[in-house]
């Protein structure tokens, strides 16, 4: 790192913001994985902090979702 390429400065509001930001897209990406076929994909960018939310929140519905079935069928 250069002499004058100084780190961003990331305030405390900056990170309760994208915490919620996060957050809502968790919680979209489980309603999206509550349903057998969703509509919409992931509608973050690619590689972005919400897309991986939206995953994560997917993923977990779905894993719910699945082990509410019975054994077998």
């Amino acid at each position: 790192m250069a002499k004058d390429d100084k780190p961003p400065v990331v305030s405390a509001t900056d990170v309760k913001q994208a915490e919620k930001r996060d957050a809502g897209a968790y919680e979209r990406g489980a309603k999206a994985g509550q349903q057998k076929n969703p509509e919409d994909g992931n509608p973050y960018p690619e590689g972005s902090s919400g897309a991986k939310s939206f995953e994560h929140g997917q993923l977990d519905a779905q894993k719910v979702r699945s082990s509410d079935k019975p054994p077998g069928r």
